[in-house]
């Protein structure tokens, strides 16, 4: 199980990579990148066996959160058009990437001590980037995810999403695929690109699926008395 954890993590986070570099304007390279991430996608989900209703509903409320997040609140601009193609998918592939981690029983041994971790770096790199980038934002968002990452019942999801995303937001912003805007629209809080809270979106984002998901289960449960997967993502394998 270790060595197909790493497996699919590494050609994960390669793949995205490449796309983010292989992006172009234009229709043709906005509908392939688009059509191979889902494609993409579809491999993973079957390869590390996750339910596809949790990846739909992942992309559904990305979506949404994408139109509302960055159409209409402006908080960030991507370079080539509105919304990539790639982009709902690519969030399913990260919220995948911080499921199977979370479940790989060899870090859940050590779940405390990445927590911990996760927390320290967050938190130093947080109030460096305010001190230094005058990243107010950031420093706002942090304190939201660190009080989200005290009150999970798996902390491990939590601190997977944050490597990951962070990552993702390093790469995407250096690269040039999307940026932050300087000062929050409306709020005139200053912010950096990316700002260092920004993992607190994808928390967010899948603290959310897994609750739609488990609603969405107990009730298909009581509509047929079949067993349905367990949420709880400790316990599965």
């Amino acid at each position: 199980m270790k060595s197909r954890w790493l497996l699919l993590v590494s050609t994960a986070l390669a793949f995205m990579t490449a796309v983010l570099l292989l992006e172009r304007p234009g229709v043709v390279a906005q509908v392939g990148l688009g059509l191979a991430t889902a494609i993409f996608l579809w491999f993973f989900v079957r390869i590390a066996e996750l339910d596809p209703r949790q990846i739909l509903t992942t992309i559904a409320i990305a979506t949404t959160g994408e139109v509302v997040l960055s159409i209409g609140w402006g908080l960030y601009d991507y370079k080539h058009t509105l919304i990539p193609l790639y982009v709902p998918p690519g969030h399913a592939v990260f919220y995948a990437l911080a499921v199977v981690t979370a479940r790989e029983r060899s870090l859940q041994k050590h779940a405390a001590a990445i927590t911990r971790t996760v927390l320290i770096l967050g938190t130093v790199y947080a109030a460096s980037s305010f001190l230094f980038l005058n990243d107010t934002w950031g420093l706002l968002w942090w304190g939201v995810a660190f009080v989200l990452f005290l009150k999970s019942e798996n902390p491990l999801l939590l601190s997977s999403c944050a490597v990951y995303t962070i990552l993702l937001e390093w790469v995407g912003t250096a690269i040039g695929n999307w940026y932050w805007l300087p000062e929050v629209p409306y709020l005139s809080i200053s912010s950096a690109n990316p700002p260092a809270g920004v993992t607190v979106l994808y928390i967010v984002l899948d603290l959310m699926v897994v609750t739609a998901c488990g609603w969405l289960w107990r009730n298909s449960e009581k509509a047929d008395p079949s067993p349905v997967p367990s949420l709880n993502i400790a316990e599965e394998r």
